[in-house]
């Protein structure tokens, strides 16, 4: 066992954080939000600073997520620094950080994004922007410079693979006895980001599965995407094309506006299918108490919790834009 890893103290205080969630007893304020100062004020019980809406989005998302790391690196201490596992775990805020990068590149922006959250240090020279080949040369970036800037999205799904591709290969590396449910939860978590993405781009680009499959999450000897590319393959609108489907309990029972015929709710799958693996996290934190996975289903709550509350504050923006109601 790791060197002052102390099962029961980090489980009580993954729960106690826990039930400090935002998405508790704020809920309701939150949700009730009309601006986004009221949201801040919800959120973090203070004024809002003196920022357009947009900037005051950001600054929300990077509080909550530095609040995420500072309160993971209280419960965790050194394993966050000393465990290979952790470290591939927390690297999914390095890659969010350098898709911002990017994303600033293709817009010309001036000058690159703070980095306000997630890593001190991050595993590319951001200070070289906008030089992509000096920012990623030599780091696990690298492949980016030749692969260049032209398609966002598919450098960004590349991104999202390769993190996924880490982290599996990273779980060799936890201590004997420690590991619990994590292989089974990053294979389940795998396999329903694969459907949302699949169905997406079924949906909004009209993609077929031949197409798809490349953009999709792999682990070596492991199936994560066969109940996707089936998926694709089912017809949005006839309900009893996914009966038997591997994860119809998950689809909605929705039906149009104006009470015509049932249709495929990609979004609203999308929600349930993230409350599905929220609500396991949730279980197995409290039977495995005295393994890694309180710690890891603690971080994998936490970005639900922060990007649901992206979720209320874009629809307040979008609501705001619509009324003419400022911050």
């Amino acid at each position: 066992m790791p060197s002052g890893f102390d099962g029961a103290y980090a489980y009580a205080r993954v729960c106690g954080s826990l039930a400090r969630s935002f998405l508790g007893e704020k809920a309701t304020a939150l949700a009730m939000s009309a601006r986004v100062g009221e949201a801040w004020r919800a959120l973090f019980g203070e004024s809002p600073p003196a920022l357009s809406e947009a900037e005051l989005a950001t600054a929300a998302e990077h509080r909550l997520r530095t609040r995420a790391m500072d309160a993971l690196g209280n419960i965790a201490g050194s394993l966050l620094r000393d465990e290979p596992f952790f470290a591939a775990l927390l690297r999914k805020w390095e890659f969010t950080y350098l898709k911002a990068v990017l994303a600033a590149m293709v817009e010309r922006s001036p000058a690159a994004p703070s980095l306000t959250y997630g890593c001190s240090a991050p595993g590319f020279d951001a200070r070289a922007y906008p030089d992509l080949g000096m920012m990623l040369k030599k780091t696990r970036y690298h492949w980016l410079i030749a692969f260049g800037l032209d398609d966002l999205p598919a450098v960004k799904n590349r991104l999202d693979r390769q993190y996924y591709s880490e982290l599996w290969d990273s779980l060799s590396t936890i201590p004997s006895g420690l590991e619990g449910t994590i292989p089974h939860l990053l294979r389940l978590e795998a396999e329903l980001q694969n459907m949302v993405w699949s169905l997406r781009l079924k949906r909004y680009h009209s993609m077929g599965a031949a197409d798809i499959e490349p953009l999709l999450i792999a682990f070596d000897g492991v199936d994560v995407r066969t109940p996707a590319l089936r998926a694709v393959g089912l017809r949005f609108d006839s309900r009893q094309d996914w009966q038997g489907w591997k994860w119809e309990r998950l689809v909605p029972d929705s039906r149009r506006e104006d009470g015509g015929a049932w249709f495929f709710d990609v979004r609203g799958f999308e929600l349930a299918a993230h409350e599905h693996l929220r609500c396991l996290l949730h279980l197995r934190l409290h039977l495995e108490g005295e393994t890694y996975v309180p710690l890891y289903a603690y971080f994998r709550i936490k970005e639900f919790e922060t990007t649901a509350i992206q979720g209320i504050i874009e629809g307040i923006m979008m609501a705001s834009r619509t009324t003419g109601v400022g911050a």
